[in-house]
């Protein structure tokens, strides 16, 4: 959510709506991924009850800076 809409609910009714519409297709998890230096959407995540997953996430940058 742009930050000048942050705040105002948005990203909580997004998700909300999305997870619906996620179990209603049968999806039975979501993974996210998140910069481990974004904080705050990592404690956005966590308010709204998504946890950390023991698992690896391997990239590769290939035109650095992109």
């Amino acid at each position: 959510v742009h930050p000048e809409f942050q705040g105002k609910g948005y990203a909580l009714q997004i998700m909300s709506d999305l997870e619906e519409k996620l179990i209603a297709r049968g999806c039975p998890k979501i993974n996210l991924q998140i910069r481990s230096s974004n904080k705050k959407v990592i404690a956005f995540y966590e308010s709204i009850g998504y946890t950390i997953d023991e698992a690896v996430s391997m990239g590769k940058r290939l035109i650095p800076d992109s």
